[in-house]
C-alpha cells in the first residue's frame, strides 16, 4: 500500500534511496537543510557518509565520506548511531566504547568514553540523542542504562539498570527527545518503549501489550514528529509501528518500495548477470517490504519519515500528509 491512512494520519510512500554504497547501513541522522548522515558498518568497511536528499525524485547525491576526511578513524570500528546538533555530528562506537564528535564536514573534533562500568564508561553504546540544553544522552547498551553528559562529554548522571520491571532496561538501543523534552528509549530486549524525564524519572511504558498487531519485537529505534506521534522501528517484526503521544497504537507500515533507487538501477544496468538474475525470479514483490529496519528519523522540515531498511541497504521515505482524503473513483 502506497498510502497508509488511519485515525487522521496519512503516510504516503515517496521514494527509496540507497544501493551498494549503503552496504551495512544501520542508521541515519538528519543534518542541516538536505544533509543526511548515513552510518554504515560492515566486515569490509565502516563509517559515515554525508549525502543530500532533497524534495525531488532522484536528486540524492553523495557529498563526502568521513573516512576520507578523518583518515583511519573508523578502522577496527563499529559505528552504531548518530545525532546532529548545532553543527556537530555525535557518533557512538560499539567496539571502541566511545562517542566521537565531528564537525559537519567530517573532521574529528574530540571523543569521550572508554570500556567499563563506571560513570562515563561504556559497554557497547548505541543510541544517542541531544536535548535543547545540549545534554547528550547515550544508551549504554550492555550496562543496561542511559548515561547523560554535558555538551563537552562530562558525565552528569545515569539511570536504569538490568531488569524487566518499569524503569528497568534490557539492552536499550535507539533514543529520541520528544516534544516535551522527555527521553524515549527503545528498550530492545524488553520489547517496549519507555519514556523518562530528563533527570531519569520513569513516566510511562508502551508497546508491550495489546494485540499481536501492536506488540513490539526487539524495537531498535524511535523518533517523534511535531504532532507528538511516535515512530518505532519494530526490528524483528519487519515493520514501523506508529503510536500517539500517549502511547496508544495507531497503525503499522511495512514498506512500499516498488522500484529500485537511482543508485540501485545504475548497479543493475552495469551488471548484466544481476539483471538476468532478477528476470529469473518469479516475483519481486518481497523487495518492497522492510527487512529488519534498524532506524527511523522524522524530518520535521520536510514532513517526512526516513526508515533505514538495513538488510536491503536502503532508506525508504514516506511523506506525512496534512488534510489527506482517500480519492474517489467512479468507474
Amino acid at each position: 500500500m502506497l498510502t497508509t491512512s488511519v485515525k487522521g494520519r496519512a503516510l504516503d510512500y515517496s521514494r527509496v534511496v540507497g544501493g551498494r554504497a549503503f552496504r551495512g547501513i544501520v542508521y541515519v541522522a538528519l543534518g542541516d537543510g538536505d544533509d543526511v548522515y548515513v552510518v554504515t558498518r560492515d566486515t569490509y568497511a565502516s563509517g559515515i557518509a554525508k549525502i543530500t536528499i532533497g524534495s525531488e525524485l532522484d536528486d540524492e547525491e553523495e557529498v563526502i565520506t568521513f573516512g576520507n576526511i578523518s583518515e583511519g578513524v573508523f578502522e577496527n570500528s563499529w559505528p552504531t548511531c548518530a545525532a546532529f546538533h548545532s553543527g556537530k555530528l555525535y557518533v557512538t562506537d560499539e567496539l571502541k566504547d566511545c562517542v566521537r564528535i565531528f564537525d559537519s564536514e567530517g573532521h574529528l573534533l574530540t571523543e569521550f568514553g572508554k570500556s567499563g562500568k563506571k560513570h562515563g564508561e561504556f559497554d557497547r553504546p548505541s543510541g544517542i540523542a541531544i536535548d535543547a540544553d545540549n545534554n547528550i544522552f547515550v544508551s549504554d547498551t550492555l550496562n543496561h542504562r542511559i548515561q547523560k553528559f554535558s555538551s563537552d562529554g562530562v558525565f552528569i548522571n545515569s539511570f536504569g539498570s538490568y531488569g524487566a520491571d518499569q524503569s528497568k532496561l534490557n539492552s536499550p538501543w535507539g533514543l529520541a527527545i520528544d516534544n516535551e523534552e522527555n527521553l524515549l528509549v527503545a528498550d530492545h530486549l524488553n520489547d517496549r518503549i519507555q519514556q523518562f524525564s530528563p533527570d531519569g524519572t520513569h513516566i510511562k511504558t508502551f508497546g508491550n501489550s495489546g494485540s499481536n498487531a501492536e506488540i513490539l519485537d526487539h524495537p531498535s529505534d524511535v523518533s517523534t514528529d511535531p504532532e507528538g506521534d511516535i515512530y518505532v522501528s519494530d526490528w524483528a517484526n519487519n515493520r514501523v509501528q506508529i503510536f500517539d503521544g500517549y502511547g496508544a497504537h495507531i497503525t503499522a507500515v511495512h514498506g512500499a518500495a516498488f522500484e529500485l533507487s537511482k543508485w540501485q538501477q545504475q548497479y543493475v544496468r552495469g551488471n548484466p548477470d544481476v539483471h538476468k538474475a532478477r528476470r529469473r525470479v518469479a516475483t519481486l514483490e518481497p523487495e518492497k517490504w522492510f527487512a529488519l529496519p534498524t532506524g527511523v528519523s522524522y524530518d520535521t522540515n520536510k514532513s517526512r519519515l526516513l526508515v533505514v531498511d538495513s538488510q536491503r541497504w536502503r532508506i525508504q521515505i514516506f511523506d506525512k500528509l496534512a488534510n489527506y482524503s482517500d480519492p474517489q473513483f467512479n468507474i
